[in-house]
């Protein structure tokens, strides 16, 4: 099984990893694990940035299908600062964003901080972010103050084991790769990572 998992899911879907890894082939994650006290700590404070509300807040008629515990951000504003890196997107795109976004848990924020610091997996592991992501990066994801080329390029000690290991910087992104012009060509890099290790999909 291969697996692409994106944000917050990235970190999850590595603790599935983790505990799983005879079920899988190949691991990319959109934006990683979070491999670091740094990481974990610009995630928790970027996100309480935004202004995160009860969807009740923002869209009453549609808050039904919720329960106590869910957050979503509060405005387009929050949307943009989070997951947007201006100019490099299509505004139509922001308020489309805006108009769709989904809510979180409270859980499923809580539950990052507990989540293991290292895998077993021995498959290969395609760690991707764009260049500007703001919740695991800080805004850039080159500034590591350290001698690490990157903040996604630390996730490598998480997998000590992985066969092949690569962090891939998406230039002028944020951390919504969906949102921006560039979007098309970072997947395509995902698709050309999965060629190279042989595990592309089959018609």
């Amino acid at each position: 099984m291969h697996i692409l998992s994106v944000s917050a899911f990235s970190l999850l879907a590595g603790s599935v990893v983790a505990k799983t890894c005879h079920n899988f082939t190949v691991t990319p994650l959109r934006f990683g694990p979070a491999s670091n006290y740094r990481t974990l700590k610009a995630f928790f404070e970027n996100y309480a940035l935004v202004d995160l509300v009860a969807p009740l807040q923002v869209a009453p008629d549609e808050s039904l299908a919720y329960v106590n515990g869910y957050l979503t951000n509060s405005n387009a504003n929050s949307q943009q600062y989070l997951f947007f890196y201006p100019p490099h997107f299509d505004t139509g795109i922001l308020y489309y964003g805006e108009q769709t976004k989904q809510p979180v848990t409270i859980g499923e924020l809580l539950t990052l901080g507990s989540l293991p610091m290292t895998s077993t997996f021995k498959g290969p592991v395609l760690v991707f972010t764009g260049s500007n992501d703001l919740p695991y990066c800080g805004g850039d994801c080159f500034n590591t103050g350290t001698s690490a080329p990157s903040i996604p390029s630390t996730a490598r000690m998480s997998f000590p084991g992985a066969s092949f290991f690569e962090a891939y910087i998406q230039p002028i992104t944020g951390h919504g790769l969906n949102f921006h012009y560039n979007a098309t060509a970072g997947y395509r890099y995902i698709q050309d990572f999965l060629m190279a290790q042989h595990l592309q999909s089959r018609k």
